[in-house]
């Protein structure tokens, strides 16, 4: 109870963050499921995430939902700015797993979404959960073999699920998943990839092309930063003090615990700081254009400058160029971001 009592007193942030208070019992709940759901498991065994059966068996073991990296509440703007509500609009997200994500994007408007993971118990709790939902279907299926037609959805989401299967040394269903996503999308349709890497932009491309072919690639809309949620941030937190010992022995160190709620309340306030910052630059960005098409320029041509800029600036140019990425791209434990791609399929005449 005491370790409880520091985080929601430190975490909290005080008034200026009241919706953390609010959101501190269901964090316990997340925590302690995922903690005592992988308690003999060691930190730095992370192979077994790319193999199915450690899935199955740790969401029999879970009760509840459990999201990584993110909730709507951070990555709502993604889906607001890219991925805009239309009529008969049909997502798919990839590697479900027992994520509440979909149930956020349902009360936000997204009311047709086909949820898929390769875990039976995944499918059939969350089914129990949300099979209420008209609209909502869940599905025991592979994201590297789907049994979809080409082109059947507007939107696709990945949230971790990518991450996981590359955690193995080799995985030739990396490569075929990405090209499941592509073919399953319609052109012009939308994938939204979240990861804890920022150097993911090759592998899409390239896997792509093997195996869709050498004319077959994504325009880039965005890749940006996005932060953790409070209770992705304080797992890493704990994660990197604990130095591979189980996540389940933070709760018998009462200390850890105040050192760690400490920690995620600095690295929350630098990321609001931080999308405070993103979002101002995107509101200058918007006013430099209208006052450019008030002063007689095209908003075509200001838009393609715009697209273009953008593009240059989300181009794989090698690892070693891209500093900002390698520096965070994926092996710190102590990232208070994920990192979130915005990937369009290109229309048949482009």
């Amino acid at each position: 109870v005491g370790q409880w009592q520091v985080l929601h007193s430190v975490v909290g942030l005080g008034g200026t963050r009241a919706h953390l208070l609010a959101g501190m019992d269901e964090l316990r709940a997340a925590l302690v499921a995922y903690a005592l759901g992988g308690q003999q498991r060691r930190a730095g065994q992370r192979s077994e995430y790319a193999d199915p059966s450690f899935w199955d068996s740790r969401f029999q073991e879970q009760e509840g939902t459990f999201d990584w990296y993110a909730t709507y509440t951070e990555l709502g703007d993604v889906f607001e700015e890219f991925c805009p509500l239309s009529e008969g609009l049909r997502l798919l997200m990839v590697g479900c797993g027992n994520s509440a994500f979909s149930s956020e994007l349902y009360q936000a408007g997204y009311q047709q979404i086909v949820n898929i993971d390769i875990s039976p118990a995944a499918v059939s709790k969350m089914q129990a959960l949300y099979g209420d939902l008209e609209g909502m279907e869940w599905r025991v299926m592979s994201a590297s073999n789907m049994d979809f037609e080409g082109d059947s959805f507007e939107v696709a989401v990945d949230k971790g699920t990518l991450d996981a299967m590359m955690s193995a040394a080799s995985n030739p269903d990396v490569d075929t998943m990405v090209a499941e996503i592509y073919r399953v999308l319609r052109p012009g349709g939308t994938f939204v990839l979240v990861s804890h890497n920022g150097r993911r932009l090759e592998l899409l491309a390239a896997a792509t092309r093997a195996r869709c072919g050498p004319s077959a690639g994504w325009q880039h809309l965005e890749r940006r930063k996005c932060r953790l949620s409070p209770q992705a941030t304080l797992i890493n937190v704990l994660r990197s003090m604990l130095r591979g010992r189980p996540l389940a022995e933070a709760f018998k160190d009462p200390e850890m615990m105040r050192e760690a709620a400490q920690e995620t309340k600095r690295e929350l306030k630098r990321m609001a700081f931080l999308d405070a910052f993103r979002l101002f630059k995107a509101r200058k960005a918007r006013a430099r254009q209208t006052a450019s098409e008030a002063s007689g320029e095209s908003a075509a041509a200001a838009a393609e400058e715009g697209t273009s800029a953008a593009r240059a600036s989300l181009e794989p140019v090698g690892e070693a160029a891209d500093e900002d990425a390698a520096e965070q791209g994926g092996d710190s434990l102590r990232q208070p971001f994920c990192w979130v791609y915005v990937l369009r399929k290109p229309l048949a005449t482009e």
